[in-house]
């Protein structure tokens, strides 16, 4: 998609909120009409799809942008600092005879600034970077916020987790001070191998005009962040990380697969106030596309949408004022309202990649495979509340 096409995109989805927004301001008080609704799901499905074109579009013009600086570097008119990183990764892959098996490992940038997955504004340049960068756009938990954080080795981490907050109380003259402990339990961290296999021709894998990082990791980084975020929002913590929902405290709120708007509605306000005040500045709803598909069409008492759609490139949706993450990995009947910087992610080791001709002899394909050791715990579960929906009648 070119900057001409995502322009028009982006003035399509502007006439269709408007529409919209006409519509809502028509019937504001009142039921809509059959007719009526029929055009609202129209338009929000159509918002909908050029939200997702507009994201698939910038997602685009930027890989093509890589790939360019990339090819002008290697012509000698682009900067030599800039591609240093990407050249000496892509000599690294295809170091030595291409017909011997290799090892490789790639250890975390080294800069003032972070990686993008703790700091999404940072533009990674190595084939770590990068593959990490790709890892967190797939995990809603990593993208959302979860604090991350490296280690040489996967030895156990232990932490110390809270469950319950500590009390102050009024203490008279000369009278003692009673002790007061939070609730804790102990868990460790250690490192689970993550794995990815991709397959390339031996022509691509030595035609040094193309970017054989850049391929790599869109192939694996994926792959790999999308089976790191579904244990993360899942995982049980045996044979797996812990995931959030694991440990998040279960919602008094809730509400049917039957019940009506305003149910619904006052369910997800209800959630969101059973988070306690000193945690949802930071908090993220995370839910299931369906789930998100049932939010979007939530409305107020004047008929106006709870959810906002972000109007600027880069600007994440909301919902009644907070930040809307999806997530395949997430149930469809859970919707999880938390501070995610409570979860801790952690990546153990350097990332790991083989290289063999052997696994695809016959057809005279190399094999890289990449593996990545980590971790995931919640560490304090009072900031985050997890709503269960109901079968219904």
């Amino acid at each position: 998609m070119d900057a001409t096409t995502l322009s028009a995109n982006f003035e399509a989805r502007e006439k269709a909120t408007a529409e919209l927004r006409k519509l809502t301001d028509e019937f504001a008080g009142k039921d809509m009409t059959a007719d009526a609704r029929q055009t609202e799901e129209r338009l929000l499905t159509a918002v909908a799809d050029f939200d997702g074109r507009i994201k698939r579009g910038i997602e685009a013009i930027k890989a093509t942008d890589a790939v360019t600086s990339l090819l002008s570097g290697l012509q000698g008119s682009g900067s030599g600092a800039q591609r240093s990183a990407d050249v000496d990764d892509d000599a690294t892959l295809r170091a030595g005879n291409l017909g011997e098996a290799r090892s490789f490992e790639f250890a975390p940038e080294k800069r003032a600034g972070g990686t993008k997955a703790d700091n999404p504004n940072v533009l990674s340049r190595t084939l770590y970077g990068q593959l990490i960068a790709q890892a967190v756009e797939r995990s809603a938990i990593m993208r959302g916020g979860a604090t991350t954080f490296t280690t040489s080795d996967a030895n156990p981490l232990d932490f110390t987790i809270i469950t319950g907050r500590s009390s102050a109380s009024i203490v008279g003259e000369t009278a003692e001070v009673p002790e007061s402990y939070p609730a804790t339990t102990q868990r460790s961290m250690g490192g689970f191998k993550y794995g990815f296999a991709s397959v390339v021709s031996y022509e691509f894998a030595t035609d040094q005009v193309l970017d054989l990082v850049g391929f790599l990791v869109s192939d694996a980084g994926p792959a790999i962040g999308d089976a790191m975020g579904r244990h993360f929002i899942t995982g049980t913590g045996t044979g797996q990380p812990r995931g959030i929902l694991t440990d998040a405290s279960p919602a008094t709120a809730t509400f049917a697969l039957t019940d009506d708007d305003s149910k619904v509605s006052d369910a997800l306000i209800d959630l969101f106030h059973e988070v306690p005040s000193a945690y949802r500045g930071n908090a993220k709803y995370v839910v299931n596309d369906l789930r998100a598909a049932q939010m979007r069409k939530l409305k107020d008492a004047n008929g106006q949408y709870l959810w906002q759609s972000g109007l600027t490139v880069g600007a994440p949706s909301l919902f009644n004022g907070k930040v809307v993450e999806t997530d395949d990995g997430m149930p469809v009947d859970k919707i999880l309202f938390a501070d995610l910087s409570k979860y801790r992610v952690r990546f153990a080791g350097s990332l790991r990649v083989d290289r063999s001709v052997d696994a695809k002899f016959s057809t005279d394909q190399i094999v890289y495979r990449f593996l990545q050791r980590a971790d995931g715990l919640l560490v304090d579960a009072r900031g985050a509340k997890v709503l269960t929906v109901g079968a219904g009648a």
